[in-house]
């Protein structure tokens, strides 16, 4: 074989590579589209069994092989979980999304795994999800707010369970017990007035 043979079948198979990565990722994301139009429709059950059928696909399955982990797919598979009020597999897809370069997603990623955290009353985990979410967008109002809340949730679950409530709540019960004379005759039940 000539050097210029070999040279048009190495762009041969380079372009055949190329096509085939393109059709993939094509493929990949008009696939997101559609899930996306089925979410908006309130149909979760085909959204993942469109991924499904994507992930189980032989050209994912080769493509997987180059791009080791895919976290745009990590992350729909996550919202279309926390939709279905399955927290378990939501949360750990949301995992999975955060590990990507792309700060946006990552960001995405990290809010909707905050809020399940938050759902769960685990405020002070919550609250350190969003302050990471701060650090990539220090402008994202939502994360904000959540973050105040989860941090006057902290606080309220703290004051509930400390010895000042705890003496006072005592002090309530105790007042209870107390007789308060028999003002009211008609009735054999010890009347209290608050």
């Amino acid at each position: 074989m000539s050097l210029k043979n070999l040279t048009k079948l190495f762009l041969l198979i380079l372009a055949c590579c190329l096509m085939f990565y393109g059709y993939g990722y094509y493929k990949k994301y008009n696939t997101l589209a559609r899930v996306e139009g089925k979410i908006k429709m309130g149909r979760y059950q085909d959204a993942l069994s469109a991924v499904q059928q994507l992930e189980n696909s032989l050209m994912f399955r080769i493509l997987s092989k180059v791009e080791k982990k895919d976290p745009v797919i990590a992350y729909n598979k996550g919202v279309l979980y926390t939709l279905m009020e399955n927290r378990k597999k939501a949360g750990a897809e949301y995992r999975k999304a955060m590990e990507t370069n792309d700060l946006v997603l990552k960001a995405r990623a990290i809010y909707n795994n905050a809020n399940l955290i938050a759902t769960d009353m685990d405020f002070s985990t919550a609250a350190m999800q969003y302050a990471e979410v701060l650090k990539i967008d220090a402008n994202d109002f939502q994360a904000k707010k959540n973050l105040e809340r989860m941090r006057l949730g902290e606080q309220q679950f703290n004051t509930m369970f400390s010895p000042e409530r705890q003496e006072r709540e005592d002090r309530i019960e105790a007042l209870k017990l107390i007789p308060w004379g028999t003002k009211y005759k008609y009735s054999g039940e010890q009347k209290i007035r608050w």
